[in-house]
């Protein structure tokens, strides 16, 4: 079974006044976005004693890693939650080697399988056998690099910073940003989603300019993720809904029930549905008080009156309604192009990072830090 899946630091005020702004001294390097790819960069270009500048679109940082707090006894990730590698990836991230710097996870195996296909749930336990991950145990992608990245950024990060336009500035770059303001930069390292640059989300002077004609041809999903608290379990590990020659097969769109709580030092009955697609999905056009409850609808109909019965309360988070993020996670590519050529280096200036060059590792948390830290390497080396 192909498992592909899937901080309120508000930085000091680097823009300033309105006008023409430039970073004086050093060498200076600008990353647009602040999720996985944007932080890993800039944590390793400060190390590398670069002076870098984070600017985040959004009112906060991590992009796709989101945390839930309040709604449970443990924290949960609304976005990016499994991990997909041994847990010695996490001191790799860092450049600190196969060390999962203290951090405690969880060897992720289910034990309890069901199909919901044509009205009828069937046991399938077999896959206890086939499928394995690694999870946080008490934290979430989102704490992770609030204890481990954005320490190391403390007034190199500024927040509702959108960037609309990057112009040739002699040697440098003119990053021009949506309220007018304009900084001058050395080089500019671009993090945002592919489904920022498919939609014209951010422009570029003409020698600036990747090959976005091909990056058309990337797909970029919809996705959304929903937890659910109950006063009783009635829910196994995992439910997939679907044949299971659909589920098991290799393919983008994946639409999962699953125990959040499993492993995790809680004894509340949380549910969580996670939902993905290359193509649309009906629901993510709906309001989150509709989604919400067309999926407790679904779950009354699956499991019966219990599902209602025990309905304690239910948070839920559209990806593809998120201005910044505009989707999940960049998926098939009809392209003749890999997306690394896609997103080529342009004249020494502009960099690209982010989970859609993330190799094998495509779509995934790490895979995004890994091609920022190839990025960094480029831009240092």
């Amino acid at each position: 079974m192909d498992r592909r899946r899937f901080l309120g630091l508000t930085g000091a005020a680097l823009l300033g006044a309105p006008g023409l702004l430039r970073a004086q001294g050093a060498r200076h390097v600008t990353v647009i976005g602040a999720g996985s790819a944007g932080l890993t960069a800039a944590y390793h270009l400060v190390k590398a004693g670069v002076d870098v500048q984070v600017l985040e679109a959004a009112p906060r940082v991590g992009g796709r890693m989101k945390r839930l707090t309040g709604f449970a006894d443990v924290p949960l990730d609304l976005g990016a939650e499994w991990i997909h590698e041994e847990p010695g990836v996490l001191g790799r991230m860092l450049g600190a080697g196969e060390t999962d710097l203290g951090v405690e996870t969880i060897d992720y195996r289910p034990q309890s399988y069901q199909f919901w296909h044509k009205g009828k749930r069937n046991d399938f336990n077999a896959l206890r056998h086939a499928y394995e991950e690694v999870k946080f145990y008490d934290t979430t992608w989102y704490g992770f690099f609030e204890t481990h990245v954005l320490p190391h950024l403390a007034g190199r990060v500024t927040l509702k910073a959108a960037v609309e336009y990057l112009a040739e500035d002699g040697a440098g770059v003119a990053v021009h940003l949506a309220d007018g303001r304009v900084l001058r930069t050395d080089q500019v390292l671009v993090t945002v989603p592919i489904s920022v640059l498919k939609q014209g989300g951010l422009g570029f002077a003409e020698s600036l300019a990747p090959a976005l004609e091909e990056l058309q041809q990337v797909d970029f999903g919809s996705g959304f993720k929903v937890f659910m608290r109950f006063s009783e379990r009635f829910y196994p590990d995992m439910l997939f809904q679907g044949s299971r020659a659909r589920v098991l097969s290799d393919t983008w769109a994946e639409k999962l029930y699953y125990d959040a709580a499993f492993g995790k030092p809680t004894q509340e009955n949380i549910l969580g549905l996670f939902t993905v697609s290359d193509g649309p999905l009906p629901r993510a056009g709906m309001t989150d008080a509709a989604l919400l409850a067309d999926v407790r609808r679904e779950l009354a109909e699956i499991f019966g009156p219990v599902a209602e019965r025990a309905f304690l309360g239910g948070v839920v988070q559209n990806w593809g309604r998120e201005p910044h993020i505009r989707g999940s996670y960049s998926m098939g590519n009809t392209s003749d192009w890999d997306v690394a050529e896609m997103l080529e280096p342009v004249a020494g200036k502009v960099f690209f990072a982010g989970e859609a060059l993330g190799g094998d590792a495509q779509s995934t948390v790490h895979g995004a830090a890994f091609s920022a830290m190839a990025a960094v390497e480029e831009m240092t080396g």
